[in-house]
């Protein structure tokens, strides 16, 4: 580039140099004034600097080199696009960006992406352009073009800058043909091919020694970037596997825990509904005695009977909620929570409704609850699930509330055009900014007690409905939770 771009200068300096001598003499010649020289050579000056660029322009086209505006738009083309590829990590971004700059910064055309399959795996097309993108190592056995044989890879590895018809080997030649390009720029680290560039060109000059650099540069920062997405692409396969491998462990030990836990639980839901069943004449026959025998009845406090009355249906929630963190932990761990065809039109404030009833208030709490549902719709979902998702936001609240010894939950239903929302909202300690990012991954928490599967189980379930939780909060202020579901339209 510098030898070119000195070359060129120093035309130009030689013009200005002429033009100036012959500027002088003639100026000189029967002028003894100084002051209207100055004058004319200040003017020079101002036509030197005006006419710098047009003139070195022209030099250049004359030359066959390309301008200083065209070479620094190509370099400022090429460092913005360096700089926004690396702030990515999937290759059809990459991709994106290399085939949006080549087509509107350098005129190239019918471009054609051979991208190895460590980088990307399978078959695929780059969304939203018309450039192919193939996997490399498939060629053996997807033969789009002739030049589909494993040699090619072979003699492609060998070359390290671009190359042109007149420079090709013969696949590279057969490769250029088919494609109906012009050069090929393969993009190699450490031996390895990772990516190859097919590309046309709208005129037919040849390369000059900056576009080969422009090209090298930006070789070299794709193997860096396809490298780097390589390495990501095996480590997050590698995890995903490891996580596969937990979540199959997990599963098949919920599995037993909850078999063992459902038993015993089911054996004391039924011994409750039995004292449930007689409770009450037992306690008319208490009531007899205390007044006809009451040697024979020791008197029992009213608070204490009132208690005992309730007893059988406090215990039946608490049996019911276990049940429900159960069932919690189980959906997390499946791939579908539900068959789509299970959803069913709800009434918004009827659930809420039914939720906050079979919900196992402890004392004081209920009062702390205010409901405004006047607002109501319909959407599309399952009931049971929906009841757990307020379980899981009401035991969040309340234990919120209990930690700030202070606040209160509002819900309150809002309509809209495309999706109506359920505003749930505490003023209980709120969650720290650091981690609120994080409320929605499964089996995160904060609670030394806690099992992170509520709020993961509540995101999981909305999105199948078709919607969206948000959460918004402020630290020692209130935690907001919004739920968006699409408007319900006609009957299921």
């Amino acid at each position: 580039m510098k030898l070119f771009v000195d070359r060129n200068r120093l035309y130009l300096v030689l013009v200005y140099f002429s033009l100036s001598f012959f500027y002088l003499s003639f100026i000189l010649d029967g002028m003894d004034d100084p002051v209207p020289l100055l004058g004319y050579i200040l003017a020079f000056i101002v036509v030197i600097v005006t006419s710098h660029d047009a003139l070195l322009r022209i030099i250049s086209q004359a030359t066959g080199h390309l301008t200083t505006s065209t070479e620094l738009d190509y370099f400022s083309a090429f460092i913005e696009l360096n700089r926004k590829m690396h702030n990515f990590l999937e290759v059809d971004d990459v991709l994106m960006m290399v085939s949006e700059t080549l087509r509107q910064k350098v005129q190239l055309h019918n471009i054609v992406f051979l991208v190895s399959n460590e980088v990307v795996s399978g078959v695929d097309e780059v969304e939203g352009s018309n450039d192919r993108m193939l996997a490399l190592h498939s060629w053996p056995d997807s033969r789009e073009w002739a030049f589909h044989t494993p040699d090619f890879e072979q003699e492609v590895s060998g070359k390290c800058r671009l190359c042109s018809f007149a420079d090709a080997d013969p696949l590279t030649v057969n490769a250029l043909r088919e494609t109906g390009t012009s050069f090929m720029l393969p993009i190699v680290q450490n031996g390895k091919v990772l990516c190859i560039i097919l590309a046309g060109r709208t005129d037919e000059k040849p390369y000059t020694e900056f576009e080969y650099q422009m090209f090298d540069y930006l070789a070299n920062q794709l193997s860096i970037i396809l490298d780097r997405i390589r390495v990501y692409a095996k480590v997050m396969h590698q995890t995903a596997m490891d996580h596969a491998e937990k979540l199959q462990v997990m599963q098949s030990l919920s599995a037993n825990i909850a078999h063992e836990m459902r038993t015993p639980l089911s054996g004391i839901r039924a011994s409750i509904s039995g004292i449930e069943e007689y409770l009450p004449q037992l306690m008319a026959s208490h009531e007899w005695c205390s007044k006809h025998a009451p040697e024979h009845a020791p008197a029992i406090r009213e608070g204490h009977l009132n208690i005992l009355q309730t007893s059988p249906r406090r215990i039946k929630l608490m049996i019911d909620q276990a049940n429900t963190v159960i069932d919690m932990l189980l959906m997390n761990l499946r791939d579908n929570l539900f068959d789509r065809r299970q959803l069913n039109p709800i009434g918004a404030a009827d659930i809420i409704e039914q939720a906050v009833d079979r919900y196992p208030f402890k004392s004081g709490e209920r009062e702390k609850l205010n409901l405004d549902l006047d607002d109501d719709f319909t959407f599309l979902g399952v009931e049971s699930l929906f009841i757990y998702i307020f379980f899981n936001l009401l035991k969040n609240a309340y234990y919120s509330i209990q930690s700030a010894q202070k606040g209160g939950i509002t819900i309150r239903l809002e309509t809209g055009e495309r999706f109506n929302r359920i505003i749930f909202r505490d003023t209980g300690t709120g969650i720290d900014s650091t981690i609120i990012g994080r409320i929605f991954d499964g089996f995160f928490t904060t609670k030394s007690d806690g099992t992170g599967a509520g709020l993961a189980f509540c995101k999981r379930t909305v999105l199948s409905f078709g919607g969206e939780i948000e959460c918004e909060s402020v630290h020692g202020e209130f935690t907001q939770f919004r739920i968006s579901l699409p408007v319900f339209e006609g009957v299921s």
